[in-house]
């Protein structure tokens, strides 16, 4: 693991505020931490970061989905920021560093960042972007160290916030965050989608491919783009496709037989690999029909026949076996140590969970979310308050 120094700040931990969603309230989603809200609780949340805090000043640590970039307007998500920021501000609330662990839903946050960091800035220097940038970092996605690094595309805006008073750091880390808690117990934070659904199916697919890579690097490069089609698909046509909605609607066609578009673009495919067949005085055409009916085969096991388009997309309720389970292979892919104290911090699944993680020494926390959402109970939101090896959480 990573050696992180210690700090003595408290940390405010949170998960899923989802900034920029705001329906109208008691029809569409919206944040409970959206001043636009009349039914926001951020007056609610800053007191009980007051208290908490007692005058100390306090680490603001976002476990993923800060800001809602999958229909709401990149505007909207963070004026909503700005508006809970200067809430904590005028409380007097000491902020000594804010940390955005980057979640699905603001994937293109981190798309942003990257572009600047890797391309943007040594152009505008006049500098060939090459130049000064490790080997590693060439790659077309890169990933922080677990300390995070600057955040280049909201430090400006929390600076001109926190204007007159020392301003916080701004942190940003994908696909995870570490930092030492006490001499012997680390903080160790990731967003949920990484260990679950289909993000997690397409990396394992094609993580052989890519040897010598630690598997968060793999989940983190092979994701991204699958993320922005995703919320590229959700901006397009609404709440009904989503991540999961998105397989089974590719599993829907697939039971359409010959007609099925998924169908058409596997023979097209065969035809371009297997123009002339393979093997001799065996018809083309009929050896290029078993390829496709076995491609296809394939593809409907892969999709373990889902159920029918849901409006939701079902990896953010998923059981919460299925979480935990998730959660232990994660840990294990990583080679996080057992015999290593931490606290683990997710989110994602909007669902509550405080486990500790069995034959471990891990105890780890789902932070549910602030997302109200009409077709489900309302979510348990609250903070993780964390002052060293103590955690212990917060309903608001």
């Amino acid at each position: 693991m990573t050696s992180i120094p210690n700090s003595n700040s408290k940390i405010v931990a949170i998960s899923d505020p989802h900034l920029g969603q705001c329906g109208a309230d008691g029809l569409g989603q919206y944040s409970l931490l959206s001043t636009r809200s009349s039914t926001n609780r951020v007056a609610a949340f800053v007191d009980a970061v007051a208290s908490f805090s007692a005058g100390d000043p306090v680490t603001l640590l976002v476990a993923g989905d800060l800001l809602d970039l999958s229909l709401a307007y990149f505007g909207d998500a963070v004026e909503d920021l700005r508006a809970l920021l200067a809430a904590i501000a005028a409380a007097a609330v000491r902020i000594d560093e804010v940390v955005h662990v980057v979640g699905n839903h603001d994937q293109h946050v981190w798309s942003m960042h990257s572009e600047e960091r890797r391309l943007l800035s040594h152009l505008r220097d006049g500098r060939v972007p090459s130049t000064g940038i490790t080997a590693a970092d060439k790659a077309a996605y890169h990933v922080t160290s677990r300390a995070g690094e600057s955040h280049v595309l909201l430090r400006p805006l929390v600076e001109k916030i926190f204007e007159g008073s020392p301003p916080p750091k701004v942190t940003i880390a994908y696909p995870s965050y570490e930092r030492s808690l006490t001499d012997d117990v680390t903080l160790y934070v990731t967003h949920g989608h990484l260990f679950g659904g289909i993000y997690t199916e397409l990396s394992s697919l094609v993580g052989d491919r890519l040897a010598g890579l630690p598997h968060d690097r793999v989940a983190a490069t092979v994701n991204q783009p699958l993320v922005e089609l995703v919320y590229w698909l959700l901006g397009e046509t609404g709440e009904g496709v989503g991540a999961d909605g998105l397989v089974e609607s590719i599993y829907t066609d697939m039971q359409r037989g010959s007609i099925s578009k998924v169908r058409d673009l596997v023979v097209r495919l065969v035809e371009q690999i297997l123009p002339h067949g393979v093997l001799w005085r065996v018809l083309g055409s009929l050896e290029r029909r078993i390829v496709v009916d076995a491609v296809m085969s394939v593809l409907s096991k892969i999709l373990l026949s889902p159920s029918t388009i849901t409006a939701t997309s079902a990896d953010r309720f998923a059981d919460l076996q299925e979480t935990r389970d998730g959660l232990r292979a994660w840990l294990s892919a990583i080679e996080w140590p057992t015999q290593a104290q931490t606290v683990a911090i997710y989110g994602h699944t909007h669902v509550w969970d405080d486990w500790e993680v069995p034959d471990t020494r891990v105890h780890s926390w789902n932070l549910s979310t602030w997302l109200v959402e009409p077709d489900h109970p309302p979510p348990r939101s609250g903070f993780l308050a964390i002052h060293g090896a103590e955690a212990r959480w917060v309903d608001i």
